[in-house]
């Protein structure tokens, strides 16, 4: 079976449509890592899914906002970064929210209702069941598995509905990763009308949000943690408290399975790489990788 990568005609579009008429996928196994569920299928079903994944970012890109990141093309964590690295000067409030557990919260028949009014056609639409329905071995139909090759574009398309209300609004500046998002105002009483908005959305998907962790509601002034780095107006970019307790927890776990000095030192410079990465003159130098590396040593005494 050959898996188109894009569509430059109209014959590509039709061959991969073809390919998945009156199919079916199969399941042959589910996991469960750090408190994920995870799905192994059968070879075909992966290739379908790859095929169906390929359709779905045809018909849903007049649908898809954006001002979702995460999806192919939208820029990814670091386009993400730098627009709001950008933009953060001229808003004086910023909320930042988290969805608890949101593939386990995805419901089966409001997302299938959200492809059927993007005019998804019957077939790529039984694809999307399968793939729901046949992890959903409690049959409660919700929850959605991770690490799946559909489950990125599904969780953009979710909370499309959020993304669409949130950009009408021209006051304010919205930008979403999965299930993490940002808000920013120039006015208190603006901030409070999208926080609003954003508990009646979320409600209505049968989300709920984080309400102390992952979760700031402030001035800009105060700075704000978003994607693993802090944005602060008129400020360099620096590493989160979150990411840095990842970066340490990491080099702990290489150091306890028999990792020394220079193995932590090609870490911390491959961290250091990915910090910078697609955000040149942006994130504070200060120190350099040094300091990291000294940083990671004093946290594993």
């Amino acid at each position: 079976m050959v898996i188109s990568l894009g569509y430059t005609d109209q014959y590509s579009l039709d061959q991969d449509r073809q390919r998945i008429a009156g199919m079916s996928l199969v399941l042959k196994g589910l996991w469960v890592d750090e408190g994920r569920w995870f799905a192994k299928w059968c070879p075909k079903s992966r290739l379908l899914q790859r095929t169906a994944l390929n359709l779905l970012r045809h018909d849903l890109k007049p649908t898809l906002s954006r001002r979702c990141k995460h999806l192919k093309g939208h820029g990814g964590v670091k386009g993400a970064v730098r627009y709001l690295n950008r933009v953060v000067d001229r808003y004086a409030y910023v909320a930042r929210f988290d969805v608890v557990a949101y593939y386990e919260s995805v419901d089966h028949a409001l997302l299938l209702g959200l492809l059927n009014r993007a005019g998804i056609d019957a077939d790529l639409d039984q694809i999307v069941a399968d793939y729901l329905a046949l992890p959903d071995r409690p049959h409660r139909g919700q929850a959605m598995v991770a690490g799946g090759a559909l489950s990125p574009i599904l969780g953009g398309l979710y909370l499309n509905p959020l993304d669409q209300i949130m950009g009408q609004d021209k006051r304010l500046v919205y930008v979403r990763y999965m299930d993490d998002f940002v808000v920013l105002a120039k006015t208190r009483w603006h901030l409070k009308k999208a926080i609003a908005q954003i508990h009646r959305i979320t409600c209505d998907l049968k989300l709920r949000l984080h309400r102390k962790i992952k979760c700031f509601i402030g001035r800009t002034d105060n700075g704000f943690d978003f994607l693993g780095y802090t944005i602060h107006p008129q400020r360099k970019l620096k590493p989160s408290p979150v990411s840095l307790q990842r970066l340490v927890a990491r080099a702990r776990r290489l150091y306890e399975q028999g990792g020394d000095k220079d193995r932590l030192w090609e870490y911390v410079i491959h961290w250091h790489r990915w910090l910078h990465g697609g955000l040149r003159g942006l994130v504070n130098r200060k120190g350099g990788v040094k300091r990291y590396y000294t940083y990671i040593l004093r946290q594993l005494e």
